[in-house]
C-alpha cells in the first residue's frame, strides 16, 4: 500500500489534482498488486482561507510521512506581503533539486518535435532564497545566495541523471556580473564533474543558452541551473514543445521528495474544468518512478503519449474543446500494463 498525499492548492491545482488522483485510481486495475491510499491537506491560500498558515506544520508532516506527494498550484500572488508558500514548503522538506523533463510528442504541433531535454534547478538559493527587504521609501534589495553545499547536491542530481541518458551536462552562469556567487557554483559545479568522467561538462552564459536552446536545442541534454535561471529556461523549453500543460516536475531532497505540473493556478480558468491535467498526470508518472513502480510509471507515460497522438481529446490550450475530466479518463482508458 503506497500512502499518495494530495496537495491540490489553489486555482487549477484543485482541478489537475483530482484529475492526477483518477489516473491512479484507474492504473489500480490494471496493476492489481498495486495499491494507493490517498489522504489530503491544505496547502496556499486554500489554507489561509481556512484560518491556517499558507503552509500549516500539518501538512509539512502529512508530507513527510507519506510514500508520495502531489503538489497542485499555490496562488503565491495572491498570499498575504511576507508570506512565502511554494518556497517555504521545499525548504522545510528540504527538496533542493527541481527536475524539469521537457519531451516533444508525436501528434502535438511544437516548434521542435523530437526534443528531450531535463532542466536540473538548484531549488532553495539564488534569488528565490527569500530574503528581501526594503533600503527606504525609494528602493527595495532581494539577496541572491548560492552555497558551495547547495551547488554540489544540485550538481550531483544532475551529473547523475545525465548519466543514465545522454552523458552531457550544460552548466549556466552569468559569471560576467555575478563574479562570486555564479563563480562558487561553477568551481563546485566542475569538481563534481570530475567524479563522474565519462559525462561531457560544458557551460554557457544564460544569454547565449537561452538563444541556443531556440535556434539549436537538440544539443542540450541536462542543463543545470541556479534557481532563477533554471525556472526561466525550463519555461523556454516547455514552450518549443507545446506549452507547460505538457510539463511536469519533481523536488528532491535527500530524505523527501514531491512532485507537481510546472504550471501555476491560472486564474483567468480556474473553476471552468478546462484546464490540462497531463502535466499533473505525468507528474504523478515522476512520483510512481521514484517509488520504485517503473511499469506503473511507464504505463501512465504510455497513455499520455497515445492521447497526444490520437489528437483528441484535448484542452484549449492545445487546440481543442475538451474538458480536464475527459482528458484524464481518455487517458485512464488507454491504461495497459
Amino acid at each position: 500500500m503506497k500512502k499518495i498525499l494530495l496537495l491540490p492548492g489553489d486555482g487549477i491545482g484543485i482541478e489537475v489534482v483530482a484529475a492526477a488522483r483518477a489516473v491512479l485510481e484507474a492504473l489500480q486495475g490494471v496493476f492489481p498488486d498495486l495499491r494507493f491510499q490517498f489522504s489530503e491537506s491544505p496547502i496556499g491560500l486554500g489554507a489561509i482561507r481556512a484560518g491556517l498558515d499558507a503552509v500549516p506544520e500539518g501538512t509539512v508532516e502529512a508530507a513527510k510521512l507519506a510514500d508520495g506527494c502531489l503538489l497542485g498550484a499555490i496562488d503565491e500572488a495572491a498570499l498575504p506581503k511576507g508570506t512565502s508558500g511554494l518556497g517555504r514548503f521545499r525548504r522545510l522538506l528540504g527538496g533542493y533539486a527541481n527536475i524539469r523533463p521537457v519531451k516533444a510528442y508525436p501528434g502535438v504541433r511544437c516548434l521542435c518535435p523530437g526534443l528531450d531535454v531535463v532542466v536540473v534547478r538548484e531549488n532553495t538559493e539564488g534569488m528565490y532564497s527569500g530574503i528581501e527587504f526594503e533600503t527606504g521609501s525609494e528602493g527595495a534589495c532581494a539577496v541572491r545566495v548560492i552555497t558551495r553545499q547547495g551547488s554540489e547536491q544540485v550538481a550531483r542530481v544532475a551529473f547523475e541523471l545525465a548519466r543514465g541518458r545522454r552523458r552531457r551536462v550544460t552548466a549556466v552562469h552569468k559569471l560576467g556580473v555575478f563574479k562570486r556567487t555564479d563563480g562558487l557554483f561553477l568551481e563546485t559545479v566542475r569538481a563534481v564533474g570530475a567524479a563522474f568522467p565519462e559525462v561531457e561538462l560544458e557551460t554557457r552564459n544564460i544569454d547565449a543558452c537561452a538563444m541556443e536552446l531556440i535556434l539549436h536545442p537538440a544539443h542540450f541534454d541536462v542543463i543545470l541551473a541556479t534557481n532563477m535561471f533554471g525556472d526561466i529556461l525550463s519555461d523556454v523549453a516547455a514552450g518549443l514543445v507545446g506549452g507547460i500543460g505538457l510539463a511536469p516536475s519533481a523536488v528532491l531532497g535527500d530524505r523527501y521528495a514531491y512532485f507537481e505540473p510546472v504550471h501555476g493556478t491560472a486564474p483567468d480558468i480556474a473553476g471552468k474544468g478546462i484546464a490540462n491535467p497531463l502535466a499533473a498526470i505525468l507528474a504523478a508518472a515522476m512520483m510512481l518512478h521514484h517509488l520504485k513502480e517503473a511499469p506503473a510509471a511507464r504505463a501512465i507515460e504510455r497513455a499520455v503519449a497515445a492521447v497526444l497522438a490520437e489528437g483528441q481529446p484535448r484542452t484549449p490550450d492545445l487546440g481543442g474543446t475538451a474538458t480536464t475530466t475527459e482528458v484524464a479518463a481518455a487517458v485512464a482508458a488507454r491504461l495497459a500494463p
